[in-house]
């Protein structure tokens, strides 16, 4: 018998990486439509790279709309985010997208970016969760590739076996 430690938020994060990932590759991240759009201003700079990278935000599951001047009505939001800082992450993306410009270095860089909209929209290290939550998130973690590490590299559990434990309490 092992004790089991889980990093629910490495968990979480890789579950969440793998199937925006998968969502994106077959080009349906499913969307969710907000109620009532936000309304996003941005500098002149991250304005250009919204509006340069209308595609990759859609790709990704986001409606941009063009609002007037530097503002963005955020409309749509990727379904696996809808509990996250979608504002902070939207201006985050803009930020990666000016960096990498608009050559091949999108794509290639792609998997940054999923890593970082599957950090922001996962549960938090501290946060609390029910008991089904809990149950939900192993069922799931068991059933997502490459589970044993985060998209960061970090382990989503440490295993200790009962010698380990004993020699931890120096009973071994």
């Amino acid at each position: 018998m092992d004790l089991v430690l889980v990093d629910q938020h490495a968990a979480h994060e890789r579950i969440g990486f793998e199937q925006l990932k998968q969502q994106y590759l077959c080009g349906r991240v499913e969307r969710q439509m907000l109620l009532f759009p936000k309304v996003l201003e941005f500098d002149f700079r991250l304005s250009q790279a919204v509006k340069e990278h209308q595609d990759t935000f859609a790709r990704l599951g986001f409606c941009l709309d063009h609002f007037g001047g530097n503002a963005y009505a955020l409309k749509e939001i990727p379904q696996l985010l809808r509990e996250s800082d979608i504002e902070q992450l939207v201006r985050d993306l803009a930020e990666d997208l000016a960096v990498m410009g608009r050559s091949r270095l999108v794509e290639i860089e792609m998997e940054t970016v999923l890593i970082r909209m599957a950090c922001h929209g996962m549960v938090r290290a501290n946060q609390k969760l029910a008991q089904e939550e809990m149950r939900a998130l192993l069922e799931l973690l068991d059933q997502t590739p490459f589970n044993s590490h985060c998209p960061h590299g970090r382990p989503t559990c440490i295993s200790w076996s009962l010698s380990d434990v004993e020699r931890l309490f120096k009973r071994a």
